[in-house]
């Protein structure tokens, strides 16, 4: 009796198709779930934090369609951040944003987006500081090695550091009732010291990892009594600083290395709540840590991922005056929006 192989292989092939056909038509109808931030909220059981929304390109405050190219009178791609690092708000309800070579300011109230560039400064813009009092924006120059000074309508009026006192600064905070401009001197491992006009004034600590030593220090903000909290990046700590007799003295110091719950991995962005609630944004994790000021920590939040209200690298934070939480996802080229459960 003969065989023909290929016959044989033939229906032993339909056979497996018939039986695995069903399989593959009910994956075929199951459909991924759609995607839902605002069911976002930390911790679970008593939820405190959840997602807002999320800023990402001009079309997030105004509408399509005045999305028009100006010459040719057709609709062109909206503006959006490439790659943006620090972000702030101010007393008129905008939302500064740091990106490569400008200043992104949303202005959902008038509904408009505009920039704040001068013939190539800042190029590498990173922390920033609104000093309400003046209506000042502080803004820290990584790569120019200046912290540059503008109006409310992007008016260029100041440079500080002009005599290569700073070496890739990271942050600036401005105590402007105490005429004091402080920057995170990265590149030189210290807290420089300037006035508002300018002048240099000396450096706060050396590098190391004692008290008032630092390591790479990269963004700084100041609370209502002048203290400075420094995110000291390379020593996997917060030191805060208090006023001394000429300049800050060291208080204490927050946080420490590792991968458990509440320590650090690389501490970038940092705000402060009204209650004086330390927020922590740390690039390793991908998330947030919040430290009352005694140095407990209070919630640990956030996850990595790429949609709406997770994170990717997250680099600057603020909050707001009426408690809305700012995180720059870096690796997703957006702002993720937070608000408090009260």
């Amino acid at each position: 009796m003969r065989f023909d192989i290929n016959m044989i292989i033939r229906k032993l092939t339909i056979s497996m198709l018939l039986i695995l056909m069903p399989a593959f038509i009910s994956c075929e109808s199951v459909r991924p779930e759609k995607w839902d931030p605002y069911s976002l909220q930390w911790p679970e059981k008593t939820p405190r934090i959840k997602y807002h929304s999320s800023i990402m390109s001009e079309l997030d405050v105004i509408e399509k369609r005045d999305i028009v190219d100006k010459i040719s009178g057709e609709a062109r791609r909206p503006v959006r951040l490439l790659k943006p690092y620090g972000v702030t708000t101010d007393d008129l309800g905008r939302l500064y944003v740091s990106d490569i070579g400008r200043i992104f300011v949303f202005d959902k109230k008038e509904k408009r987006l505009l920039f704040f560039e001068e013939t190539g400064r800042p190029k590498r813009p990173l922390g920033m500081f609104y000093d309400r009092k003046d209506r000042l924006l502080y803004v820290a120059d990584g790569e120019l090695n200046k912290v540059y000074v503008f109006t409310v309508d992007g008016k260029l009026l100041l440079e500080i550091g002009n005599n290569d006192e700073l070496l890739r600064p990271g942050g600036v905070a401005v105590d402007s009732l105490r005429d004091r401009v402080y920057v995170t001197n990265t590149g030189r491992h210290t807290v420089s010291v300037f006035n508002t006009k300018g002048q240099f004034l000396g450096n706060i600590g050396t590098r190391g990892n004692g008290p008032g030593q630092f390591n790479f220090p990269t963004q700084i903000t100041i609370d209502r009594e002048g203290r400075i909290y420094v995110v000291d990046t390379g020593n996997f700590r917060i030191q805060i600083l208090e006023p001394g007799e000429d300049f800050m003295v060291f208080d204490k110091e927050i946080g420490s290395h590792g991968t458990a719950y509440g320590e650090l991995g690389r501490p970038k962005g940092i705000s402060l709540d009204s209650d004086g609630n330390i927020f922590i944004a740390d690039a390793m994790f991908h998330g947030i840590t919040v430290f009352n000021r005694e140095g407990k920590v209070l919630l640990a939040w956030g996850k990595r991922g790429f949609r709406p209200g997770l994170f990717e690298l997250p680099a600057g934070l603020h909050i707001d005056e009426y408690g809305f939480i700012y995180v720059v996802s870096q690796g997703n080229a957006r702002v993720d929006i937070f608000e408090v459960i009260k």
